[in-house]
């Protein structure tokens, strides 16, 4: 059973994008104006990844959101599915490398979503309403359809309607249990040669190798959010009467980077201690990217990096020990807000380039 959420109601016939979004354990989509207004949403669980299974609930609910009456009679012009993995920006084949969900190698996702609608007999791009002589007059079978990765639909989302909203250099930077950079450059998403732009948990951010350093990079093993926990829990001493230290002692299992975030914003020494390094970290990874790429926002993401924002001055701070005091000045610094849309409105406005 779909859930159905009306976020606004159309006015005019206006004609839309149809937006996906494929997660570890839910799939959804929207269908979007060109000004970004989102006319109804539909949110399906993932139940198998398979990529026979992904393909066919794709599929379904693009034809799902095609016939939503709140759809009216507006004309869809293009198809937009962004995914969690790597995709050949060439080919739009989809992989995914030490993915715990998904195990895809080079798959041909948009050629098999496409075979799937055409073998449906059902043609999204108008409405069941519309004039047979309407729809005879139309060019293709189906709208354009575009597969783009999560983290490139991010970074548009954010220059497009989010906290660097107008702005064509941007650095999405988001901090997890590992950490990946998208960026907007002259308003064009960065790919690199192998797609393999914004590798920034692997920045050598250290003069001492550490073995550690070879399994997800420097950066991501010294600032992620497990590595919060870690350097806590190194950094505990039984004779602390530190609140934090004092709840390592007695439950260590249940101690995650949240808890540390609020105990150092309530002025706990090791909390702080710990959280002084992390952002020390952040800062000097943003200040690379600042030197690096000369963007207009360095924008933290992730549900760890938006927890940061009570300490992003410290990470600002930092920052501007590396950093050119010109191209600081041109470059912001800021923490996104949480928006379980970003990835369907980014995905949209890459699918409104495609056909503009």
């Amino acid at each position: 059973m779909s859930e159905i959420t009306n976020r606004r109601k159309s006015t005019q016939l206006q004609p839309l994008v149809l937006a996906l979004d494929l997660q570890d354990d839910h799939l959804k989509g929207s269908l979007i104006n060109e000004s970004g207004r989102i006319l109804v949403t539909q949110k399906v669980p993932v139940k198998q990844t398979t990529v026979r299974a992904t393909v066919a609930a794709i599929s379904q609910l693009i034809i799902d959101l095609a016939t939503a009456p709140d759809r009216e009679q507006c004309e869809i012009k293009a198809i937009g599915i962004s995914v969690p993995g790597i995709i050949d920006h060439r080919s739009e084949r989809v992989s995914f490398t030490s993915h715990d969900t998904f195990n895809w190698e080079r798959v041909p996702l948009r050629s098999m979503i496409e075979k799937t609608l055409v073998n449906s007999g059902i043609d999204v791009r108008l409405s069941s309403e519309a004039s047979p002589a309407r729809i005879a007059k139309m060019t293709s079978a189906h709208p354009v359809m575009i597969i783009r990765s999560t983290r490139d639909a991010q970074v548009v989302a954010e220059a497009w309607c989010g906290v660097a909203a107008g702005k064509t250099n941007v650095v999405l930077l988001s901090l997890g249990q590992e950490i990946t950079t998208s960026i907007l450059a002259n308003g064009k998403v960065l790919h690199g040669a192998g797609d393999l732009a914004g590798a920034t948990g692997w920045l050598a951010l250290s003069e001492n190798f550490k073995a550690e350093y070879a399994v997800n990079g420097a950066f991501s093993f010294e600032a992620s959010a497990a590595a919060l926990v870690r350097k806590t829990l190194e950094k505990w001493s039984p004779d602390s009467e530190s609140l934090l230290s004092q709840l390592t002692k007695s439950n260590p299992a249940q101690l995650d980077a949240a808890t540390i975030i609020r105990a150092a914003r309530s002025g706990d020494p090791l909390a702080l201690s710990v959280m002084q390094e992390t952002c020390a970290w952040v800062g000097r990874a943003a200040a690379n990217l600042i030197c690096l790429l000369n963007p207009e926002a360095i924008v933290l993401s992730g549900k760890f990096g938006i927890s940061l924002k009570p300490f992003i001055s410290d990470i600002r701070r930092e920052a501007k020990k590396w950093t050119p005091s010109a191209a600081l000045k041109q470059c912001q610094i800021v923490s996104a807000k949480p928006d379980e849309q970003a990835e369907l409105l980014g995905v949209a406005k890459l699918a409104w380039e495609q056909i503009g």
